[in-house]
């Protein structure tokens, strides 16, 4: 590992540190209301960061930066999504303010929840290997059925449970497609991957491959509530608090 791999990973190593930070404050403040703008202030800091990236890619005249062996890479793609998904989380915090009322006693640990899926979401955007993308999108979602069961009534955990569940199995079968994908590929690299699907019938002639990609696909289509794979959609975000469902 070089200096420059953690470098491109700035903005979400400082997205967990702030969530971090958040936590141990709420030991000390006794105003939990500050813990709002302190979580906007923590949220500027991976901006920052990302829009310093974003310019060391022009003064790189480059197009990405890589690192961790190319399993990481920094583009103006994957800084889109960072700023897209950093904004979103602000948004989120700004209009929870009133709805925080219902779990008021876990204020710290929804903010420092919003950071670490956001931070996963973001990890996910630079990640071109299919074990850094599957870490990246477990680490968003276990935050996200935490933040569905704050409210700790039945319905809140009725549905923090059926969205881990449902998780789960759809994580069971993206990992038996990745698996599958590496074994007849041999790497877990996307470019590798995508390198060796030049054509259609050559899938056809793997079935095996093709059932990998049908899995994997599968398995994304249940985290993101894609036709045919929304059943679970209707329970869980009825279960939600509101602000955690709109995010």
């Amino acid at each position: 590992m070089y200096p420059d791999d953690l470098y491109l990973l700035m903005p979400e190593l400082a997205l967990a540190g702030m969530a971090g930070i958040i936590i141990l404050l709420d030991l000390v403040l006794k105003r939990k209301e500050l813990l709002a703008p302190l979580s906007l202030v923590g949220l500027a800091i991976p901006i920052v960061l990302s829009i310093v990236l974003w310019l060391k890619l022009d003064s790189l005249e480059s197009s990405a930066m890589s690192g961790f062996n190319d399993f990481l890479v920094v583009d103006y793609f994957s800084l889109f999504f960072k700023f897209l998904i950093l904004g979103t989380t602000a948004l989120i915090i700004l209009v929870s303010q009133q709805a925080i009322a219902s779990f008021s006693k876990f204020r710290a640990e929804y903010y420092a929840l919003l950071m670490i899926a956001s931070g996963g979401m973001m990890l996910m955007a630079s990640a071109t290997e299919l074990v850094s993308i599957y870490i990246a999108l477990e680490l968003s979602a276990l935050a996200t059925v935490t933040l569905i069961a704050l409210m700790k009534d039945n319905r809140s955990t009725e549905a923090s449970l059926k969205f881990f569940v449902l998780s789960a199995i759809s994580s069971a079968l993206m990992l038996y497609g990745m698996a599958l994908v590496m074994g007849l590929t041999g790497s877990t690299k996307l470019l590798d991957i995508a390198n060796r699907l030049t054509t259609f019938s050559g899938l056809i002639e793997q079935p095996g491959l093709l059932l990998g990609l049908i899995f994997i696909v599968a398995g994304f289509g249940f985290k993101i509530s894609s036709v045919p794979f929304q059943m679970w959609v209707p329970d869980v975000y009825e279960g939600s608090p509101t602000p955690v469902a709109a995010y």
